[in-house]
């Protein structure tokens, strides 16, 4: 009876507390691995408990797997990390300065040329010394600017007769700068040496088209005038002069804003040819001229290659930059965010010059490790797959915030829009001279529409349908072009 009263006074040992916390925490380390760096430390406070209290305590075991448990999640963790840290290789034969389509050597002395009419990168102030122009001439001029813009052609007469003086002032003050285009127009191509690797010149891109913008405006508003007072053969030489300088500038702009001021300035152009060969006063030889002279746009002046190309280098310059700033490198996985943008631009490339080159293949933008099953592209918004944004996030970023592709905006505008005013000038013009006329239009409709009632020929745009913004027209006199029999 004494024997079985001591064997139930002695208790049984308990299971450490610490133990199973351990084994549990080590169990959920494999969902969060910092949590087995805790399991760890429970595990040896537990193993000390134990040995503290030997016959009171148990829980080696738990202790054990949980040590287990942690020990795999840390490596299973580590070889993932090891796995998700990996870039992308670099890009083979990537896109370098060679790619862009340039003028012959001997046109080079023609960049120094075109970099005159920048002002000095320090200059800030209203006026334009580089070309002649004043605060009064470019005040005059872009009020001027917003008329010429309007469908009512009855407005422009008595605006450049109230402005008769300052446009005279104004084109007198800019014979620097009339002097440089002419002096341009003795190449046969402009060349456009804009380095994108250098951000400074980037800016200086910048200040050449905004003078080039201001010189064309002030161009229009002497043409203008000049037609007003009937001396047209006087506005279609000047007329012409500006725009076979951005002409041949167009067909080697690099940056996108030197091919979207090249662009503007020839839309503009042709609007105001448009108008002098609408004037009833304008004489046949100088519609022969204006003929002559406003040739269908080649392949090449509204080619955006070398913008897209000078995106892409301009992005990879940028990406380049935040690296070397101590970007963490596994966050920002640089090659592979360049395959996403080589990608978008060739593909992009090879829609709008309808490339043999579009069946090539695309570049992974995974490292060479992985199993290329994921497709990543840009969205029409700069947004990425979800799994990218996961494997690459401040690529991601850089590409939402930093470099998200701006070519966008320009692309119909330049590579349809323009091409299709270029048609309907030509329907004008063979109009006028009395030559056959082609209506086939070539984009979002068979035919271009002679609307006499609204005294305008236009396409119906990408929506299709008729008398909306998206029009693209030209405005017509149909008694002058004879449209109204």
């Amino acid at each position: 009876m004494k024997n079985d009263s001591a064997e139930k006074s002695v208790k049984k040992p308990k299971t450490s507390r610490l133990a199973i916390a351990s084994l549990v925490l080590a169990i959920l380390s494999i969902l969060f691995p910092p949590i087995a760096i805790i399991a760890i430390i429970l595990a040896i406070g537990g193993i000390l408990k134990i040995r503290k209290n030997i016959g009171r305590l148990k829980g080696t075991r738990y202790i054990t797997g949980a040590m287990i448990a942690s020990a795999l999640s840390i490596v299973l963790w580590m070889m993932a990390f090891m796995v998700w840290s990996m870039d992308a290789d670099p890009i083979p034969n990537d896109y370098t300065i060679a790619d862009f389509r340039s003028a012959p050597t001997e046109c080079n002395l023609s960049y120094k040329l075109l970099k005159s009419l920048a002002d000095k990168e320090d200059y800030d102030s209203n006026d334009a010394p580089a070309i002649g122009l004043f605060e009064q001439d470019i005040t005059v001029i872009n009020e001027l600017k917003e008329i010429f813009k309007e469908d009512d052609w009855a407005k422009i007469p008595p605006a450049v007769k109230e402005n008769e003086a300052n446009i005279i002032k104004a084109w007198k003050n800019a014979k620097k700068g009339r002097e440089i285009i002419k002096e341009l127009n003795t190449f046969g191509e402009i060349a456009d040496l804009t380095d994108p690797n250098i951000p400074a010149q980037f800016k200086l891109s910048y200040r050449i088209t905004v003078n080039l913008m201001r010189l064309s405006r002030l161009y229009y508003a002497y043409i203008y005038l000049q037609c007003d007072q009937n001396n047209i053969h006087n506005a279609v030489t000047g007329l012409i002069e500006i725009d076979t300088v951005c002409r041949k500038l167009c067909s080697n702009a690099r940056s996108l804003i030197a091919k979207l001021v090249c662009t503007t300035v020839l839309n503009a152009n042709i609007q105001t040819a448009n108008f002098i060969a609408n004037n009833p006063h304008c004489p046949r030889e100088s519609l022969k001229f204006l003929s002559e002279h406003f040739k269908p746009l080649t392949d090449e002046q509204f080619s955006l290659r070398n913008p897209f190309i000078y995106e892409y280098l301009f992005s990879k310059q940028d990406a380049r930059l935040l690296e070397t700033t101590g970007c963490t490198k596994f966050l920002f996985k640089r090659n592979s965010i360049l395959r996403v943008y080589r990608n978008f631009y060739d593909h992009q490339i090879n829609f709008v010059s309808n490339s043999p080159e579009t069946t090539k293949r695309r570049l992974s933008v995974w490292p060479s490790k992985y199993l290329d099953w994921l497709p990543v592209s840009i969205g029409s918004q700069g947004h990425l797959p979800w799994y990218y944004k996961c494997y690459n996030p401040m690529g991601s970023m850089f590409i939402l915030y930093l470099a998200y592709p701006r070519i966008w905006r320009c692309e119909l505008e330049v590579t349809t829009n323009i091409p299709i005013r270029s048609d309907l000038f030509q329907v004008v013009l063979n109009k006028r001279l009395g030559k056959d006329i082609n209506m086939k239009a070539r984009a979002y409709s068979d035919e271009y529409i002679i609307d006499v009632e609204n005294k305008k020929i236009f396409n119906p745009g990408p929506d299709g349908q008729p008398h909306t913004e998206d029009d693209i027209k030209l405005i017509i006199n149909p008694e002058v072009l004879g449209f109204s029999d």
